[in-house]
């Protein structure tokens, strides 16, 4: 029987997550240009979030 890790609904929340920050994240920046700590974290997000999508389709295992 297999484990469950949670690896489909990360990448659920994953890909929510990407497409929220692909659409607002540009909204925010120009919305707070002063605020040069939130725009390198929204940058650092939007990288991790592509990065963790990519990597957890490669371990996504699928049923029979």
């Amino acid at each position: 029987m297999a484990r469950r890790t949670g690896v489909p609904s990360i990448m659920q929340v994953a890909k929510r997550l990407c497409d929220l920050m692909n659409r607002y994240a540009p909204l925010i920046v120009a919305l707070y240009p002063s605020n040069t700590a939130l725009a390198a974290a929204l940058a650092a997000a939007q990288a991790a979030c592509s990065t963790l999508a990519v990597e957890l389709e490669q371990v996504r295992e699928y049923g029979d």
